[in-house]
């Protein structure tokens, strides 16, 4: 039966490793010129069963190294913090290798390396808060551990495997899709379009073509963001912004029927709140009209809007829809 393990990222070094080697493929030649000839073929192997090269690793300490020995391909990971699961994958290969790790992650030579390495398959984005699987696992992790093997006994009696575990806990929902928050839907998003080099431009003009249409795309359908920009005196409802050019239309359901273009499904948002605002990250408070924030944007400069006053149009008429905005909150799990 594969062994399940769980990998805390706690700490800023470990987000900033996480960017490197998880939410993005790592470099294939930081891979490959960091590894023996001898490797090569089985290195192509694990890029093509892995999308791509995707790892983590765990300094070469005595706390480590029995759980990192007990790994083997088919094993699952998932990786955590602040007390949410965020990425779950498949372990595809194990490696020591100093040199590799310190590529990999762009160690500070004082620093331990990562060098307990393991390869895995593309992770998939997850926004699973730890207390919903209490009744298998432990809500809180501070060190790499290996998941208790009476755990498994357990969870291979209700499931009869592992996967059927993580596949109906982890990466369904009763309507069967998976539990991606929407930045976890962007990240797929953006590794397809990288991989298609979407973004890959046979000339300036038609660059820069790209570049206006995604800013048209963005501010909203005209008719709507002209609607918004006299509702809401062209300041935005947040951040009270003055400057046309960086506010936006921003929905708030995405679909109402005839009601979508409607001013009150609508906000006038600068364009980074509007980001915020879609993917989950800020929402409003029908009680007092007030501006929430999900918990990892406290750490950020955004944490000043925690609190701060919805501003709204004088017309009652174009005021937004509390059930819209509720309705919002929820979705975003605020």
């Amino acid at each position: 039966m594969p062994k399940l393990f769980v990998a805390p990222a706690e700490d800023a070094r470990s987000r900033k490793d996480l960017e490197r080697s998880i939410i993005h493929a790592i470099d294939r030649q930081k891979v490959i010129a960091n590894f023996s000839d001898a490797t090569y073929p089985e290195l192509i192997e694990i890029e093509r069963r892995g999308r791509g090269f995707y790892a983590w690793g765990l300094p070469n300490q005595a706390e480590f190294v029995e759980a990192w020995f007990q790994m083997a391909p088919g094993d699952c990971v998932l990786l955590v913090y602040k007390d949410t699961f965020h990425h779950f994958a498949k372990v595809i290969g194990r490696y020591n290798n100093e040199r590799a790790a310190r590529a990999i992650w762009d160690t500070d030579p004082d620093e331990p390396a990562r060098e307990l390495l393991f390869f895995l398959s593309e992770p998939i984005p997850l926004s699973l808060p730890c207390n919903q699987l209490t009744d298998y696992l432990p809500d809180q992790y501070r060190d790499f551990q290996r998941v208790d093997d009476k755990i498994l006994d357990r969870i291979e009696a209700d499931f009869a495997t592992v996967d059927r575990f993580v596949r109906r806990r982890l990466l369904n929902t009763g309507a069967g899709g998976p539990i991606l928050d929407m930045s976890g839907i962007i990240q797929l998003t953006e590794r397809d379009q990288e991989k298609l080099r979407a973004f890959k431009t046979a000339s300036s003009k038609e660059a820069r073509n790209q570049v206006v249409d995604a800013i048209i795309r963005r501010r909203g359908h005209p008719e709507f963001r002209k609607r918004l920009l006299a509702a809401y005196d062209f300041k935005c409802a947040v951040t009270s912004c003055d400057a046309p050019d960086a506010l936006e239309a921003a929905y708030i359901v995405p679909y109402r029927g005839r009601l979508t273009n409607d001013p009150t499904n609508g906000l006038l948002l600068r364009a980074d709140i509007h980001t915020l605002f879609d993917l989950g990250k800020i929402a409003v408070d029908t009680r007092n009209l007030n501006v929430i924030i999900a918990d990892d944007m406290l750490d950020t400069n955004y944490r000043i809007l925690a609190g701060r006053p919805l501003r709204y149009p004088k017309e009652e008429a174009h005021r937004p829809s509390t059930d819209s905005l509720d309705l919002h909150r929820r979705l975003a799990g605020l």
